[in-house]
């Protein structure tokens, strides 16, 4: 019997080693680590940054693989664009130096491999911008034209960016309508090479700032003419060029601190603890771009280029910006001088006349200008008709005169008048006295100084085409009475 047991135990043997490798059998392989790819999370740069061209950024990541991660590669994107920046990485970091050139919209990709060639990569959340900009945020209006192209150019065709211009190597100033002659024949500083920076040069009138020192020529200063007056093809049937006097008594030199109105991101000494732009100790201030660009309105652009998020620049369209510069003194009154209203105070105007609740940009592209043509090419976004459709003047003007000719008639002067009744600006005041019995003198207070109604006469209102039979001054059509010209206006919307 004991053989017969000893069988029978070989053969239960026998049957458990098969069922254990029957159950081996079906277990899942064994699977290596090396079969599962790294991962790899990207944490700096992540979007928003602002990197100076040329500059060093550092890049970092965590990486993480079963086995372990042979090398890292780092690559740069903008546009469809890709770029390696370095290869085969260990660590957790690298110092990269990016292009010495402006690059829009850039991502960092970062790609991690394994012993077997298995890869994990991950690219920053957002886009940065490699961009030159200065201390304070600003990149200059060039940087807004790569996608702002249309605004570009159409603030490039008004008057804006031409508030100050600056002279490159003895070369005249470029203006898209309009040059400055050679500076003030006669004058100690006759030549371009003795001047760094006109002051306008667009419209009406140009003045010079001298090389040496940044000071405004004044005719006390260098003893001729030293405005500038451009020709007007618009004004009297054409004026021409001229130059005229400015600053004829004070013999004392003309600082220039005129910035906060004639260029972007003006500092005055108040601002930048006493730095003359450029040394020249007449400049009394610094700026970051010379005339009125987008960085002035908008506010710096650096962030905005770099996430290209509306939320990043600012946007007012209220007039509250227009009217930081388009005032003078006090905004309640009106000034006056050499019985015209002054210039640069289209906010005061507008205050005293009927149209006080209005915003600049409720009939202006500010982006556009009014000269040139501008104003029929986008200038005026909403014409008198579109708020007024039954006011038109129906009673017999033969040459049908636009609703501006007689409202917004020329009784601001800015370079010079073409007569005693015409300046060369337009106001907003807008609303006209038709009272025959009173004249511009009316206007204004007993010294001339300032305006003290809320009204323009018939006389600048009307002699800008019509002729005033007693001085003989006008636009040279017809001759008409003050008592003819209120006998007109009654009624002439009718």
């Amino acid at each position: 019997m004991k053989p017969v047991r000893k069988l029978l135990a070989g053969l239960s043997v026998l049957a458990v080693v098969g069922l254990v490798a029957a159950c081996a059998d079906e277990t899942e392989p064994i699977v290596s680590p090396e079969d599962n790819p790294p991962t790899i999370q990207l944490t700096a740069p992540n979007g928003g940054e602002v990197v100076q061209p040329g500059s060093n950024v550092e890049i970092t990541w965590t990486a993480t693989d079963d086995i372990g991660v042979v090398g890292v590669d780092l690559s740069y994107l903008s546009g469809g664009f890709e770029a390696a920046i370095a290869t085969g990485l260990t660590g957790s970091s690298y110092t990269w130096q990016v292009p010495d050139a402006n690059v829009f919209s850039v991502t960092v990709k970062a790609v991690a491999k394994d012993t077997v060639g298995q890869t994990g990569e991950d690219e920053s959340d957002n886009i940065f911008a490699i961009i030159a900009n200065s201390a304070r945020g600003y990149v200059g209006s060039s940087i807004c034209r790569n996608c702002h192209f249309s605004y570009s150019e159409g603030m490039l065709n008004s008057g804006h960016p031409y508030k100050l211009n600056e002279v490159v190597n003895g070369q005249a100033p470029e203006y898209p309508h309009s040059e400055v002659p050679t500076p003030p024949p006669g004058a100690l500083r006759a030549a371009w090479s003795d001047i760094a920076y006109v002051i306008g040069g667009y419209g009406w009138k140009a003045l010079f700032l001298t090389a040496d020192s940044g000071w405004i020529m004044t005719n006390a200063m260098d003893g001729v003419d030293v405005q500038y007056n451009l020709p007007r093809s618009d004004l009297g049937g054409g004026l021409p060029a001229e130059w005229a006097p400015y600053q004829t008594t004070d013999a004392a030199r003309k600082p220039y601190d005129c910035g906060a109105c004639h260029t972007t991101g003006w500092q005055s000494f108040a601002d930048n603890g006493g730095v003359h732009q450029d040394g020249l100790v007449g400049i009394a201030g610094t700026w970051e771009e010379t005339g009125i660009t987008c960085e002035e309105c908008h506010g710096p652009g650096a962030n905005h280029v770099a996430s290209q998020s509306a939320s990043d620049i600012s946007v007012d369209d209220s007039g509250v910006l227009c009217n930081q510069c388009h005032v003078r003194g006090d905004a309640q009154t009106v000034s006056a001088s050499g019985g015209f209203v002054t210039n640069e105070q289209q906010y005061n105007e507008l205050l005293a006349g009927p149209h006080a609740d209005l915003g600049c940009n409720d009939c202006h592209d500010a982006h556009v200008g009014v000269l040139y043509g501008n104003a029929a090419n986008g200038g005026i976004v909403e014409t008198c008709e579109s708020c007024h459709p039954d006011q038109a003047a129906n009673n017999s003007h033969n040459s049908a005169p636009d609703c501006v000719d007689c409202h917004m008639s020329r009784a601001t002067m800015s370079a010079r008048a073409v007569h005693s009744f015409e300046g060369d600006v337009r106001t907003h005041i807008f609303r006209i006295n038709a009272d025959g019995n009173l004249t511009k003198d009316d206007m204004f207070n007993a010294g001339g100084t300032f305006m003290d109604k809320g009204w323009v006469t018939l006389d600048f209102a009307c002699y800008s085409c019509h002729t005033d039979p007693v001085s003989t001054d006008g636009g040279g059509f017809s001759q008409k009475t003050m008592a003819e010209l209120a006998a007109k206006a009654a009624g002439i919307h009718n």
